[in-house]
Parts: C-alpha cells; sequence; structure tokens
C-alpha cells in the first residue's frame, strides 16, 4: 500500500471517532446514578380543621306545678240542720293571724267573696294542710268596718277557727282539718266586700287532684 493511500485511511477513521463521540450520549462513570433533574412540588394547600359543631342539650324542665281552677263557695239557704248557726260573743280567744308559712309558694283552691254574712254551703278540703286568709275591705266607713267568722265541722258542730277583722286588714289562719265537710258562719259589718281564699302549698299539689 502507498503512503499516500494509508493517509486516506487514518483520516477517515479518524473522521468516524469523531462523529462517533460527537453523537453519542455521554456515559456516566460505574457506581454513579445519572443525574436527574429536580422537580419541585405544587405548594399544598393549607386547611385549618374545623371541630365539629356541638349542640348542648337543653337542662331537663322541672315539671310545673299543675294550675288549680279555685272553686267559689256560695251561700246556702238550707242551713237550718246545721250545728252552729251563730258566731261566739267573744272572739278575741281566736287571736290574731297565724305565722307565717314555711312554704315558698301556694294555691287558692277555693275562695268566697261578699259583701255581707251569711252562712256558707259544705265544702271539703283535700290537703291535709292549708290556710284561710280573710281580706276586708272597706272605703266608705273604715272605721266602722268589722269583720267575724269561724269555720265548722259540719258532723261534730266544732268550731275550728276564728277570724276577726277590725278596719281594713288581712288576718291568716292555718287548718289541719281535711276529708270531711265544713262550712263558715259569716258576719260583716260596713264592709265594700270582702275574700276569704283557701290556699295550700304548692308542694301538696303535685300528683293531687284540685280543690273540692
Amino acid at each position: 500500500m502507498q503512503r499516500g493511500d494509508l493517509a486516506a485511511v487514518i483520516i477517515g477513521l479518524s473522521l468516524v471517532i469523531v462523529l462517533t463521540v460527537i453523537t453519542s450520549p455521554p456515559v456516566s462513570p460505574p457506581g454513579q446514578a445519572p443525574a436527574t433533574i429536580p422537580t419541585t412540588p405544587p405548594p399544598s394547600l393549607l386547611v385549618t380543621p374545623v371541630p365539629p359543631e356541638t349542640t348542648e342539650s337543653p337542662p331537663p324542665e322541672t315539671p310545673a306545678t299543675p294550675a288549680i281552677a279555685a272553686k267559689r263557695i256560695g251561700y246556702t239557704e238550707n242551713y237550718f240542720s246545721l250545728p252552729v248557726r251563730f258566731l261566739p260573743s267573744n272572739m278575741a280567744i281566736y287571736g290574731s293571724s297565724d305565722a307565717p308559712w314555711p312554704y315558698d309558694s301556694g294555691q287558692t283552691f277555693a275562695y268566697v267573696e261578699e259583701s255581707h254574712g251569711g252562712i256558707t254551703e259544705t265544702f271539703t278540703v283535700p290537703y291535709s294542710l292549708w290556710r284561710m286568709n280573710a281580706t276586708l275591705y272597706a272605703t266608705r266607713s273604715p272605721e266602722k268596718a268589722n269583720f267575724r267568722m269561724v269555720l265548722v265541722d259540719e258532723e261534730s258542730g266544732r268550731i275550728l277557727e276564728g277570724v276577726e277583722i277590725r278596719f281594713p286588714g288581712t288576718v291568716s289562719k292555718t287548718v289541719a282539718a281535711h276529708g270531711r265537710p265544713l262550712y263558715m258562719v259569716i258576719d260583716a259589718q260596713n264592709a265594700d266586700r270582702f275574700v276569704i281564699t283557701l290556699e295550700v302549698p304548692s308542694v301538696y299539689v303535685q300528683g293531687t287532684a284540685g280543690g273540692s
């Protein structure tokens, strides 16, 4: 082979090697991981957790005391057979009002409202303890106003309690009689009107029927 031909071959091989190096990707050295392009994760949305709503149950309601329909006690025309029809001559023995009740509240279950005296119809009280509140109203002649009343056990004729009011005012009496017929003998002078309410402690009403 001539020298010119050998040079041409060498030049050709050199061009092939140069082209191969340019077109081939770089080779990583042994034991080295290929380079990777780091990717930035998208920003995360911060969500504040909202605690579940708690619905508080209302406190249990205290059962209300049943209301009593107050009964009006009227006068009777059939009083001839009653054991007591006249008031005692000395009403001072019954004194003034009794001591105040230790109860928070009371309910009226019966009442008498008139402007003149008389004898009431009989009535029965189902409660073991109750109170009479007698109030005298007088504006025309208050200095002459007078009210007297006795509570009578119809069967025995025994006077259980008495009230006397001079001048307008109120007297309260506590009574323990129940379960038997009672009535009142009443006298009122120079009174515009008077009211006698029969009242029971509210704690006695729960679970008990109304008045008689």
